[in-house]
């Protein structure tokens, strides 16, 4: 898939000719990189949605069960198991990117796409991120550790705090960026938003909302756990802490319904 890297001329004009006629993708493209915004997008044109990425929500779970539903009757040899299928340019959700001249995602509102996605409560969704990508991980390449500021894994919860609130949302990476901005909040006209909390049956409500038979939603499997819903929040938050993350992801607070207090 195209618009990874370095892009071509013609790239280029496919991309200003999608900010011209998309206002959704031109204003995401000023505060997110353009890798990051292809990156979150998974399309499936048999069943005319949209799913948008909002990194620990659930992801892993709801992409992989999306990319069997869209294999399902299909010849393929593709797993939708394999993380290769579920995240990236295999997955069957990848078939095409929404840049000029494919279908803008403006153009896939107007042709009556179905757009869904996850919210979590910003405070287990920061703590099952250090979780998940530094204190638990044993990548020797962490490609998030080098969208810290610093370009190195946070030795700590409290580090890990302290040096994300500081960056802009185009510095964060998806997994902390705040969740209204990787979903395009104020932007896109929502057919469902569930929440990582009640995320059993939230998740067959997501493919209710999508016109799947009940018979026919791919089973729930658990994919990608961190413990972080089992781990008591006051063990790692205090209140300089509680105050830094309210203060810097307001934003999802107030979108999302979250209170300033700590879940237990």
């Amino acid at each position: 898939m195209a618009f990874h890297k370095n892009l071509t001329r013609v790239e280029r004009a496919r991309l200003a000719a999608t900010k011209l006629i998309c206002p959704i993708t031109r204003d995401a493209l000023r505060v997110i990189p353009l890798t990051d915004f292809i990156f979150g997008i998974y399309i499936s044109s048999r069943y005319r949605y949209v799913y948008i990425d909002n990194p620990k929500t659930g992801c892993t779970s709801l992409k992989s069960a999306m990319a069997e539903l869209e294999l399902r009757g299909r010849k393929s040899d593709l797993d939708p198991l394999n993380l290769e299928v579920i995240h990236y340019d295999s997955s069957p959700l990848k078939s095409f990117v929404p840049i000029f001249p494919k279908p803008t995602l403006s153009n896939l509102i107007k042709n009556n796409y179905r757009f869904v996605t996850f919210v979590r409560n910003p405070y287990q969704r920061l703590l099952s991120c250090y979780l998940n990508k530094f204190d638990n991980s044993t990548a020797k390449d962490n490609p998030q550790a080098r969208r810290m500021p610093r370009g190195a894994a946070p030795g700590s919860f409290s580090e890990f705090i302290d040096a994300i609130i500081g960056q802009t949302d185009h510095d964060m990476d998806p997994h902390w960026r705040s969740q209204s901005i990787n979903i395009h909040y104020s932007r896109v006209p929502y057919a469902y938003i569930g929440r990582f909390e009640n995320y059993a049956a939230d998740y067959v409500t997501t493919f209710h909302k999508l016109g799947i038979p009940a018979d026919e939603i791919p089973t729930l499997r658990h994919l990608n756990k961190t413990g972080a819903g089992r781990a008591s929040l006051h063990e790692f938050y205090d209140k300089k802490s509680q105050d830094a993350v309210y203060a810097r992801y307001q934003d999802d607070f107030v979108n999302f319904g979250y209170p300033y207090e700590l879940p237990d």
